[in-house]
């Protein structure tokens, strides 16, 4: 999987869509749609798809990603929001699903790479230096097949 950070110094201070926060602020969310999209050969950093977002519509709010947007990109089809079990994570990451999770009590997200097994996962956070968390910290998760 791509790996980007959301305050790499490209973009940090680059506008999240129309809100009046930065990339590096807020951008957890697009950024790791935007690691997604690019392991699945889609052209995309956290810059060009914050800007291509804000253009085609893609923020709700100014700066809530509509999750389905990149859809258009031809490479994803976003199932929704779900709150699926470990079994059902792990089998979709094994398909190369692309599933993005809720962590931080709800206040942060980052692109799941792996099972660790016992309840971890691997992951690309954009905004910190962790390389796992565990199904208890995961609130939601948002799937692309």
């Amino acid at each position: 999987w791509v790996m980007y950070k959301q305050c790499d110094g490209r973009w940090a201070n680059q506008q999240l869509g129309t809100c009046a926060l930065t990339i590096c602020q807020a951008g957890c969310a697009m950024s790791s749609v935007a690691m997604m999209l690019a392991t699945k050969g889609v052209n995309q950093n956290p810059s060009t798809l914050d800007a291509w977002l804000t253009q085609n519509g893609g923020y709700a709010g100014g700066c809530n990603i509509y999750w389905g947007k990149v859809d258009a990109f031809g490479a994803t089809t976003f199932r929704g929001i779900q709150q699926a079990n470990e079994q059902e994570i792990c089998w979709g990451l094994s398909e190369m699903h692309g599933i993005v999770a809720n962590v931080n009590g709800g206040g942060h997200w980052v692109l799941l790479t792996g099972c660790k097994g016992n309840g971890y996962f691997t992951v690309h956070d954009p905004g910190y230096n962790r390389d796992s968390y565990h199904m208890s910290e995961i609130l939601k998760e948002a799937v692309y097949w």
